[in-house]
């Protein structure tokens, strides 16, 4: 009897033991660059977070992104328009955000969670880590049980008052509090000055920490891409007929070279999290560029994902609900779409 007892305890011991050993292990940082793959940023400006409003997305707009060959969008939040006087995050906007990330796992879409208040962040910089501090607490709560499809970017374009010394000291920080709730969920840092690729070295990671992917955003030559913008310098601005020519190709080259040196010196996987070109420049010179740097970086092992979907550099026409395919086709050659 007492051998029956001992067999049926060592069974159940060993049922214990079984969901530990059939759980997947941590997905590597580099292995979630390769599904990201290419991708779209998403709904920044969109009116889908506005109280009560839908907005232009809905969930047949990730099935699309997903059934043109991109795997990733990243989800551009403005957070801070969304906490109260406590620095809590508005439950009815937490729903919409919900509602995102089951579009994202309907579709098989690797979904970043993209914090873009950085204007604000160099408005006052203490202000800034003191709501940060309670957004990624918040986050990394409700959304700890998401599968690893799911990623957090800390902060998008560091930049002024957030120069090296103290956005090297703010993520340490955001990263102490993520990793309490998300030990092993990949997360995606940046250098200072708007995501330069010239900052890289400026950047401070801990070397215990490998589940970490670097991004850099591309826009040169600026003269090109954001030849018209209202939102630039007026050298820029109030400038258009700049073109974008076969010689200028070597320059970027020479750029990703530079990322990828940077990359293998570090062990640290890269995301291209921004590139575009504004929709003043020539649409030919326009598919030239983003075909350019969409396979430089391809080259080289890094995930891309181009600005973006809507709203400006736009990839996707919501008056007739269909891609712009010389942008599209530039971004994922057609062979790659399903």
């Amino acid at each position: 009897m007492s051998g029956i007892r001992l067999l049926a305890g060592l069974c159940l011991g060993l049922m214990a033991l079984l969901p530990q050993a059939m759980a997947q292990p941590p997905l590597s940082a580099h292995e979630q660059v390769a599904r990201m793959g290419a991708g779209v940023n998403v709904l920044g400006y969109d009116p889908y977070w506005q109280p009560g409003g839908q907005g232009n997305y809905r969930e047949e707009h990730f099935a699309r992104i997903r059934q043109a060959g991109l795997g990733t969008v990243r989800v551009v939040l403005f957070t801070f328009p969304h906490l109260d006087q406590d620095n809590r995050l508005d439950p009815a906007w937490l729903e919409k955000l919900d509602q995102v990330l089951a579009w994202g796992r309907n579709n098989d879409l690797q979904v970043i969670l993209d914090v873009h208040d950085f204007n604000d962040c160099v408005k006052d910089v203490p202000a800034c880590e003191a709501k940060l501090v309670q957004v990624w607490t918040q986050l990394g709560e409700r959304y700890a049980a998401q599968p690893d499809s799911v990623v957090f970017e800390l902060l998008n374009e560091p930049h002024g008052a957030l120069d090296a010394r103290a956005w090297n000291a703010l993520l340490a920080k955001l990263l102490q509090v993520v990793r309490k709730t998300n030990p092993t969920r990949n997360v995606v840092v940046g250098p200072t000055r708007w995501n330069n690729l010239e900052e890289l070295d400026t950047l401070r990671l801990p070397e215990d920490d490998r589940h970490l992917v670097v991004t850099f955003h591309y826009y040169e030559p600026f003269a090109f891409t954001h030849q018209g913008a209202s939102w630039v310098e007026p050298q820029f601005s109030e400038k258009t007929g700049v073109r974008f020519t076969p010689e200028q190709v070597a320059k970027i080259e020479s750029d990703f070279d530079k990322v990828e040196a940077w990359s293998r010196r570090h062990g640290r996987p890269i995301l291209l999290g921004e590139y575009g070109a504004y929709d003043k420049a020539p649409m030919e010179d326009r598919v030239l560029w983003t075909r350019t740097v969409a396979r430089a970086a391809e080259k080289r092992g890094f995930a891309h994902l181009y600005w973006q979907f809507s709203s400006d550099f736009v990839l996707y026409d919501f008056q007739r609900e269909d891609w712009v395919e010389p942008l599209l086709h530039a971004v994922v050659p057609p062979k790659q779409q399903d």
